[in-house]
């Protein structure tokens, strides 16, 4: 067995009971505290499993992405790297930030801290669109105000 086999065989070995059937990504973010050119500082809620932790931090950078176009680009996760592995990643609501380092015409990549430790790096992907996104504008207004 190769060494990714391995891995990936170990990481469903270590959460055999898990249940990814009520995956919902609208459960990742509690409310977006604050946000401007350079950043977005977003919260979770409490008792998130660790794949909806992760997915948080990609939601944050996304959110940020778009409402820089004023919600005119689709956005969606390229890759993330330096992830620092913590199987308790989600227990406790996170405080994330997200600070935009680099930026193209199709990324964006982003340093990533959650409750002051830095976490990963992730870079983000967009494409422009033909209208706003009146959903993800909703959706970050709503979490705005829950701030």
């Amino acid at each position: 067995m190769s060494p990714d086999a391995r891995h990936a065989a170990s990481r469903v070995e270590d959460a055999p009971d898990a249940d990814f059937s009520a995956f919902d990504p609208t459960m990742a973010l509690d409310a977006v505290v604050s946000c401007d050119e350079r950043e977005i500082v977003a919260r979770t809620a409490a008792e998130l499993p660790p794949y909806l932790a992760l997915e948080a931090l990609a939601q944050a950078c996304g959110l940020h992405l778009r409402r820089r176009h004023d919600f005119a680009v689709r956005a969606f996760l390229a890759s993330v790297s330096d992830l620092v592995h913590d199987p308790g990643l989600g227990r406790s609501p996170l405080t994330i930030r997200a600070t935009l380092v680099a930026e193209t015409s199709a990324g964006a990549a982003y340093d990533v801290v959650t409750d002051g430790v830095p976490t990963c790096r992730m870079l983000m992907g967009h494409t422009p669109l033909a209208s706003p996104d009146t959903f993800f504008r909703q959706r970050f207004e709503a979490l705005c105000t829950r701030s």
